[in-house]
């Protein structure tokens, strides 16, 4: 008997001790803000002038509705959340910011959870420092003008800065990712989400170095990459760029859109996984040989497919200093550039990739066919190789004739006009690319707010 008491007394306290570490709001249509917050008896909430401090996590229960102050700032202590299940409004004027960050160094806090399944929040103009967002209601988000630094990846966390998942369509635009311990943004494997990511900063995340791209997205209906940029930290070997797979197969009829971004110094650049169809297009990779093994990654472009099942077409591409400038395993109908059928012929592709300078222990590898299959890279500018004739560009590629078990890659017709006049012009300015910050600041260690705009497979710096 006096051990079922024991028991008994243990669990209360447990409970006593759940509740005493968050505060739950009553759900009866309340409107509440971080001042009145502030002034409830048990919330946790105390504040200095415009700074907040959370010590409990906070919940606004469904039915609520939370207004958050433009212009202050919220500081959460360890393992602490802030979680919306009601309705929320996040979006701050550009003049007043918000920023969610720890409240004492060394301690991590949970993130910023929407549990809402009655319409799209939309986040705007807020920063967020070792903390992130976490979304796997029902419905999305929007996601603008924010920044994501220093988020604690976990069990609790996530491991992306922006944590995905439920049944939700997310846009995330005009943000900046950086210096953030795994990917920028991402979500599980088996929640195929709705994405369109355009006209982010991926700045040295994946601190610390594990086996986490700075984009890892799961393959759904619709994904759409644009005018990203993504810097790897040379000294961070296993962190790639750009990742979107569908490595559980719970992705039907998944198709990918990436165009138009520049990704550098990472373990590789863009890699699509499994069954989907994709197009990319107009991006440029350089220098994405951040690994110390040659077999484990490197590659500029990359299709790994198992399942034999992908169709991804890879078009005016710029692909330089990769261990390996595009490596194919597996995979249905991977076409790098297809010009002997009529250009309305479902296979057609203009081709365009411009591959330069990819190779590994003294060899040339721009494009290597590790699969079966027949692969066509017709039109395309090996940059390379000593001229446009066969044998010189034979040099530059691996398939059927260095391994009969490999497929044959068919490049011919190769890219017989002039080389574009952009490439070199191109090739010395990443060369000797100067970064800004976003006040205007140049910054020879690339280290903040850089802004490039590429359009069309051109790649202009800005000024802000």
């Amino acid at each position: 008997m006096k051990k079922t008491l024991t028991i008994a007394l243990l669990s209360l306290l447990a409970s006593a001790n759940l509740y005493a570490d968050s505060f739950t709001t009553n759900g009866d249509g309340t409107t509440w803000t971080l001042a009145k917050l502030a002034q409830t008896d048990g919330s946790g909430v105390t504040n200095v002038v415009d700074t907040f401090t959370l010590a409990n996590t906070v919940v606004i229960a469904k039915g609520d509705l939370f207004e958050l102050t433009p212009g202050t700032v919220v500081k959460m202590a360890k393992n602490v959340s802030f979680e919306v299940e009601g309705t929320a409004n996040f979006a701050m004027p550009a003049n007043k910011r918000v920023c969610f960050t720890r409240a004492a160094e060394g301690q991590a806090p949970g993130m910023v959870y929407f549990k809402d399944d009655t319409q799209v929040t939309t986040v705007k103009n807020i920063d967020f420092e070792y903390t992130g967002l976490k979304n796997f209601a029902e419905k999305g988000l929007v996601v603008d003008s924010c920044t994501f630094r220093y988020h604690v990846g976990s069990t609790a966390n996530g491991s992306s800065a922006i944590n995905m998942g439920g049944d939700s369509e997310y846009v995330v635009r005009n943000c900046i990712f950086e210096k953030n311990e795994r990917s920028g943004i991402g979500g599980a494997s088996n929640a195929p989400v709705p994405v369109l990511l355009e006209n982010c900063q991926f700045l040295y995340n994946g601190t610390h170095n594990r086996n986490y791209p700075q984009v890892n997205l799961t393959a759904a209906t619709q994904v759409t990459i644009r005018n990203c940029v993504v810097l790897g930290d040379r000294n961070k070997q296993r962190v790639g760029g750009i990742v979107v797979s569908n490595l559980t197969a719970s992705a039907k009829n998944a198709h990918l859109l990436i165009e138009g971004c520049f990704v550098k110094d990472c373990s590789y650049g863009i890699s699509v996984y499994s069954d989907q169809t994709a197009i990319v297009r107009n991006n440029i990779l350089v220098n994405n040989d951040v690994i110390a093994n040659a077999n484990a990654g490197g590659s500029g472009l990359n299709v790994t497919d198992a399942s034999g099942t992908q169709n991804t077409k890879f078009t005016g591409n710029f692909v330089m200093g990769s261990l390996w400038g595009a490596t194919i395993i597996g995979g249905q109908n991977i076409n790098f550039g297809r010009v002997d059928v009529a250009e309305d012929d479902a296979d057609y592709n203009p081709g365009q990739n411009v591959f330069y300078n990819n190779g590994n222990g003294g060899k040339i590898y721009d494009l290597y066919n590790n699969s079966a299959n027949t692969v066509y890279a017709q039109n395309n500018f090996w940059l390379t190789a000593a001229s446009f004739a066969p044998e010189a560009i034979d040099t530059c590629i691996t398939d059927k004739s260095d391994d009969a078990k490999l497929g044959e890659v068919i490049y011919r017709v190769a890219g017989s006009t002039p080389v574009p006049s952009a490439v070199p012009a191109l090739h010395k300015m990443l060369t000797n690319m100067a970064i800004y910050n976003m006040n205007g600041v140049r910054t020879d260690e690339m280290r903040r707010g850089l802004n490039i705009v590429v359009k069309d497979g051109k790649a202009k710096k800005v000024v802000r």
